[in-house]
């Protein structure tokens, strides 16, 4: 078994109201870190976190899974946790050993009740947290929206790292902030991507974004 020195270990949970898409971005994660060599799917219950009878029936999780993966010579532990509010001391519990909070929020209904108690336990625990606008395939799904929401209802330090070049079923490609470069995925989820000069269109939302960034980080 390899072992790993403490500052190459690193505690990750994943978090969000039932439905935001944990479940499904912890095997695109895992599927484009070469562990698994196909994503599964909750619909078809051969997801690697959902894996006891009563949740592939249900196809929700109901009890925290912990996955793990190494990149770039990092051991990465994902926790798993529910969602629906039933099952809070799940989330609670996984907050209390992460490092980072990854916390998934829809692209359509934006914060919801889940939503913001993730935030107070991430709050309680001292977590760094990432915000993740999940499901931006969706029709009428709103990132604008939601980037607002977080600011005035969880926190005004939020800063934008990447948003979506157009949203709805054509969704595949993002503007990067950091790099000031659009980032377009293709369709194999394996992660791979292409890089090119941001379009006119959007330049100016980007250059906003990013001096926010650079002012928050100051």
């Amino acid at each position: 078994m390899k072992e790993y020195l403490p500052s190459n270990l690193r505690n990750i949970a994943l978090a969000g109201h039932g439905g935001a898409g944990k479940t499904t971005f912890a095997e695109a994660i895992l599927f484009s870190a070469g562990v698994t060599s196909r994503m599964g799917s909750v619909a078809e219950g051969n997801t690697v976190s959902d894996y006891n009878h009563d949740e592939i029936e249900r196809k929700i999780s109901i009890s925290t899974s912990l996955l793990n993966l190494e990149w770039r010579g990092v051991k990465i532990n994902l926790l798993d946790p529910p969602g629906y509010t039933d099952f809070m001391g799940e989330v609670k519990a996984a907050t209390r050993v992460a490092d980072t909070v990854a916390i998934l929020v829809k692209g359509l209904e934006g914060l919801e009740v889940g939503t913001e108690l993730d935030w107070e336990f991430t709050k309680e625990h001292h977590n760094a947290v990432i915000f993740n606008v999940s499901k931006l395939d969706t029709d009428h799904s709103n990132f604008e929206n939601v980037v607002k929401q977080i600011r005035e209802r969880l926190t005004h330090d939020a800063s934008v790292i990447q948003f979506p070049v157009s949203e709805g079923s054509g969704f595949n490609a993002v503007v990067d902030v950091l790099r000031m470069k659009v980032i377009s995925y293709d369709s194999t989820a394996r992660g791979k991507y292409q890089e090119s000069e941001i379009p006119e269109s959007l330049k100016e939302k980007a250059s906003k974004y990013r001096e926010e960034l650079i002012e928050q980080l100051s």
